[in-house]
């Protein structure tokens, strides 16, 4: 059976060995007292633009806990083009840091004209999560053979090689389907993988990985989304913990960032890279 991949995001969520408990994320919190702007014209709904000031106001109690640390300045390290989707995938990495750590205890609002336009400010008192835990430089990985540009009827091929056991979990997202494709129960084994031993994509179909008797071959074959379309743009999310986190929520996009992002530093490590689907002409 093939499995065409019709994809906007592509997701591989790789998970290194270990105890099959779900995690505890340890952390601590300061208190802080910040402001936030955001300056709009009439044509913006009040509304919108107190939230834009609010969200402002959050990223500076961020700061002034000294822990702004965008998800995606550490997790990007490969994104190629200069798309909407690309700035859309930044905005929304940046948001689920943001809202996860900082709790707003109290919060004021004023505003007022700037020059014919109109300048909304919020005033929060908040206690901003610290995380104890550092990035663990000695946990990686490498990803080999991904290509910058496939053309329509090519297929994805790649390697993993992690510096350590470990799990893997793949997640397929576009505008009309998210599912997980690996491991899939009944289909493919959640096996261990060793350190320093690359892992070919897709998986080769015999009984060390399959979970049945009958052989499933998979291939990632690149189709666009939007037949009227000359090429789109897709993002490959590579992901390594040191435990065996499950996922087990419904899979959209944004459950799967943020079961990232509420787990430790320490004990992940994941990277983006983006890739094109070009028509051939």
């Amino acid at each position: 059976m093939e499995r065409k991949l019709y994809s906007i995001f592509l997701f591989i969520i790789l998970i290194s060995v270990g105890a099959g408990e779900l995690f505890a994320q340890r952390e601590q919190t300061l208190e802080v007292k910040v402001t936030g702007s955001y300056v709009t014209n009439a044509n913006e709904a009040p509304a919108e633009a107190y939230a834009k000031a609010l969200f402002n106001a959050k990223k500076q109690a961020l700061i002034e806990a000294g822990v702004y640390e965008n998800i995606s300045s550490t997790a990007i390290i490969e994104i190629g083009g200069s798309g909407e989707n690309f700035r859309e995938i930044n905005s929304e990495l940046a948001h689920i840091e943001i809202e996860g750590r900082v709790l707003v205890k109290k919060e004021k609002d004023t505003m007022r004209t700037q020059n014919g336009l109109y300048e909304y400010i919020v005033t929060i008192r908040a206690d901003v999560k610290v995380e104890e835990a550092e990035e663990d430089p000695k946990f990686d990985f490498r990803t080999d053979g991904l290509l910058n540009t496939y053309y329509v009827g090519e297929k994805m091929t790649f390697t993993v090689t992690p510096t350590e056991k470990c799990y893997l979990r793949i997640f397929y997202f576009d505008p009309d389907t998210n599912v997980q494709l690996y491991p899939i129960k009944g289909t493919y084994k959640d096996i261990q993988f060793d350190e320093d031993k690359p892992v070919f994509f897709p998986l080769p179909n015999n009984l060390e990985y399959l979970d049945n008797d009958s052989s499933i071959p998979q291939e990632y074959t690149m189709e666009l989304t939007d037949k009227n379309k000359s090429i789109e743009q897709g993002v490959l999310c590579v992901v390594a913990l040191k435990r065996k986190i499950p996922f087990t929520k419904e899979v959209t996009y944004e459950n799967v960032l943020n079961w990232l992002y509420h787990i430790e530093r320490n004990q992940k490590r994941w990277y983006l890279y983006g890739v094109n689907i070009a028509r051939r002409y």
